[in-house]
């Protein structure tokens, strides 16, 4: 392909998934209130964030390619955990010209991401992943989507029979749907001509691996939170909480259903690197958002961490 014509294809998918930042944002707008912060940025926003990658994981699943499977599932978590958190970070204090102060219960998506770390660690220790500890990672997920939709029931019941509301839960419904529909099949096609545009670079594999195909498959999980963080002054919040959510989904349900899916155990040999990476990042994440707010100068720090982390993996 010209490489002009490899660029301009690019630019135009990113302009795509720019519209679909701003109807997801849109349609958070809307939910936040009548669901509150936990349903619809750490579930439902974290869930469509995930889509692209949980369709990959069980394609290449049952196509027996686990290494990559797993890869995929954990791939976005040192992304978003650093760079995203940091960008989104930095955008809020220059709009905002104030840190990001955790809002709600947000603590419930530390608890649920320390839990799914914990059995990462365990899962590295044990040195394999079968349908027993796919079970319990993947019902990790449910518990946590269980417990955010039982504290929101009221709320949604609410909204669901008051006509003015009604009609905007509606349309924040249809909203995030239609950014759905724009982001999950463009993710695919915006990694390939950034695969193509990286080996017509000459750039390393393991650059592509570490940094180019995640960056790429999470640019629209990261356009929203980014959008979402400069709508409102409270956006913030709820885009850390839709980075933390999604990556949730990603250590529980996806890692449990490789497990769940895969013909026998897998071994975690040549994926022990991504999952020892996966912890590390998670435990930067919980000790950054613990502190109920996140400053100018830390999300500098995250972005720097994850520069730093990309350096150390092409020196290892």
């Amino acid at each position: 392909m010209d490489m002009l014509a490899l660029i301009l294809e690019i630019f135009a998918v990113m302009a795509f998934f720019g519209i679909a930042a701003e109807i997801i944002a849109l349609g958070i707008e809307k939910l936040e209130p009548l669901m509150g912060q936990g349903m619809s940025g750490g579930i439902l926003l974290g869930f469509l964030g995930a889509l692209p990658e949980t369709v990959f994981v069980i394609i290449a699943t049952l196509g027996k390619s686990y290494d990559i499977a797993i890869g995929a599932a954990l791939g976005g978590n040192i992304i978003l955990f650093t760079f995203g958190i940091g960008i989104v970070g930095i955008a809020y204090s220059r709009k905002w010209k104030r840190p990001i102060e955790m809002k709600e219960d947000y603590h419930i998506e530390l608890y649920f991401l320390l839990a799914s770390t914990i059995l990462l660690g365990i899962l590295v220790v044990y040195g394999s992943l079968g349908q027993i500890s796919g079970a319990i990672l993947f019902s990790l997920y449910i518990i946590y989507v269980a417990y955010r939709y039982a504290h929101a029931h009221g709320r949604i019941v609410k909204s669901s029979t008051a006509h003015g509301t009604r009609s905007a839960l509606l349309r924040g419904l249809a909203y995030l749907a239609i950014g759905a529909i724009i982001i999950v099949p463009l993710s695919y096609v915006f990694v390939g001509l950034v695969s193509d545009l990286s080996s017509a670079l000459l750039l390393p594999a393991l650059w592509l691996a570490l940094f180019i195909a995640p960056l790429a498959s999470d640019l629209g999980e990261n356009m929203s939170g980014y959008r979402i963080a400069t709508r409102g002054d409270g956006g913030g919040s709820t885009a850390i909480v839709s980075f933390i959510g999604g990556k949730i989904q990603n250590n529980t349900m996806l890692i449990g259903l490789i497990g769940l899916l895969a013909a026998q155990p897998v071994l975690l040999g040549n994926a022990k690197f991504d999952l020892i990476a996966v912890i590390a990042v998670n435990l930067i994440a919980l000790a950054v958002v613990s502190k109920k707010r996140l400053t100018l100068r830390g999300s500098i720090l995250l972005v720097i961490a994850y520069v730093a982390i990309i350096i150390g993996a092409l020196m290892y």
